[in-house]
């Protein structure tokens, strides 16, 4: 499997000088701090650098665990791997229109129930209490206002 991780490390240098120069675009330092290609900078070094580290081990011996059996995960894990990027799909669609305290609500309720089959009223619990835990943390810790959606919630 060396071939796929030297070329998974050559695409990740690539992105990684790629945040380099697009940093360059913005205020590296403000008067007040790091400006917004401070972050970006760095990402894109340390990014670089694990990448050349990975892509320079790929030439040393036999890892010690290696084998030959594939990487990539069973179907049924590919399944709920889809199901999950199917429901964060739906958080976003009906975010603005049912607003965003429902739609964690809804989200986690659904994760909990479906995926990880957890009984329906411990996730209509745990769906509450982490939809309420966020709208405690946005609207009266960090004074945020959240979509409301049609309802008003």
């Amino acid at each position: 499997m060396k071939k796929g991780d030297r070329v998974f490390s050559l695409i990740c240098m690539g992105l990684g000088l790629w945040l380099i120069l697009e940093s360059q675009k913005f205020e590296y330092l403000t008067k007040f701090g790091p400006g917004p290609g401070f972050l970006p900078f760095w990402l894109g070094v340390i990014l670089g650098l694990i990448a050349l580290f990975a892509f320079v081990g790929t030439f040393s011996g036999k890892r010690k665990n290696e084998t030959n059996e594939p990487r990539l995960p069973g179907w049924g894990s590919l399944g709920r791997i889809g199901l999950i990027m199917l429901v964060m799909a739906g958080f976003a669609f009906f975010m603005n229109g049912l607003g965003f305290i429902l739609t964690v609500f809804l989200f986690v309720t659904i994760l909990l129930f479906v995926l990880e089959g957890v009984n329906i009223l411990k996730s209509l619990f745990f769906g509450v209490m982490f939809s309420a835990f966020i709208f405690l943390i946005f609207r009266y810790w960090m004074e945020l206002d959240l979509p409301r959606g049609l309802l008003g919630i």
